[in-house]
């Protein structure tokens, strides 16, 4: 086991450094954003380690039922004395927290770094209570055209079910909740909080992105040279994750699956279409997409 004191010592300097998260909506490009972060040689940002979804409920359930143990210790066995003393209200969050450091360390495999990130899609709605553990913390969030992100949803978790335009809808419909609050809590954040939220669009980064990547490094406190930008661009080239295959290339099914803008004509109807125009129209504007 490493000794306590030494890992302790380096779970706080890394607490020192700063600590993001990056997020958006399933299909949004957040392994895209996050793969280019983690290119950088002053970042270490990996996915997805599912700090809020996994930490708070294991250590809130964990120190609940150590309550519960200690209180009846102390009923049955200890009435005349104090007892033993119980769990804080803020203990669970002090694991949790902890716990996230110890990954944050594990994940850079002794990369020293300035920034430390971690990317889980849900991370836009947990952030408030992840910045209240890192008061520090900062959250880059990818929005992409809701249209493009069901079609590569569909081609991605249908692929085994057949393509008719019913089964289309219905799951449109099911979607469409989910991707308006996640756009709405995400322009929250970005609104009430811009010094620690950056949002970009993954047309935006699709189209030229020199200019957002070099501004997300500098928001991280990064170096953001020309050089430094563009090798991280080009490590993470479409063509190079999949291991040949060009942008546009389709594979049904691949994470990776086909990586251009505008590819929902090929998938959505006009009816389609304008469903979302008419539930999620709003949010146009607000992003520059086209309706």
């Amino acid at each position: 086991m490493t000794d306590w004191f030494q890992l302790n010592a380096q779970l706080r300097a890394l607490a020192e450094r700063q600590i993001f998260f990056v997020g958006g909506a399933p299909r949004s490009g957040t392994t895209w954003l996050q793969q280019i972060i983690d290119q950088h040689p002053q970042a270490s940002c990996r996915g997805e380690g599912l700090f809020a979804k996994d930490f708070f409920p294991l250590f809130d359930d964990s120190m609940a039922k150590r309550r519960q143990s200690l209180e009846n210790k102390n009923r049955e066995v200890f009435s005349h004395t104090k007892g033993y003393p119980l769990p804080g209200a803020g203990d669970s969050r002090f694991l949790a927290a902890t716990a996230m450091l110890l990954a944050l360390h594990q994940q850079a495999e002794g990369k020293d770094c300035l920034a430390y990130g971690e990317k889980t899609p849900e991370n836009v709605f947990a952030f408030p209570e992840l910045k209240q553990l890192f008061p520090r913390a900062k959250l880059i969030a990818i929005i992409r055209d809701p249209r493009d992100l069901l079609t590569s949803a569909w081609h991605f978790f249908q692929k085994k079910k057949k393509s008719d335009d019913e089964a289309k809808f219905d799951f449109i419909r099911m979607a469409l909740p989910s991707i308006n609050h996640g756009m709405k809590v995400t322009l929250h954040l970005g609104q009430t909080d811009p010094a620690s939220c950056r949002i970009v669009t993954y047309e935006r980064l699709h189209q030229d992105p020199v200019p957002p990547m070099a501004a997300i490094f500098r928001f991280l406190g990064l170096d953001a040279t020309d050089e430094i930008v563009a090798a991280c661009l080009e490590a993470t080239r479409f063509d190079k994750m999949t291991g040949g295959r060009q942008a546009g290339d389709s594979a049904d099914g691949s994470f990776l699956r086909k990586g251009v803008v505008g590819d929902w004509r090929s998938t959505l109807s006009p009816a389609m279409n304008a469903l979302i125009l008419q539930e999620l129209g709003w949010a146009f504007p607000h992003f520059g997409w086209v309706a």
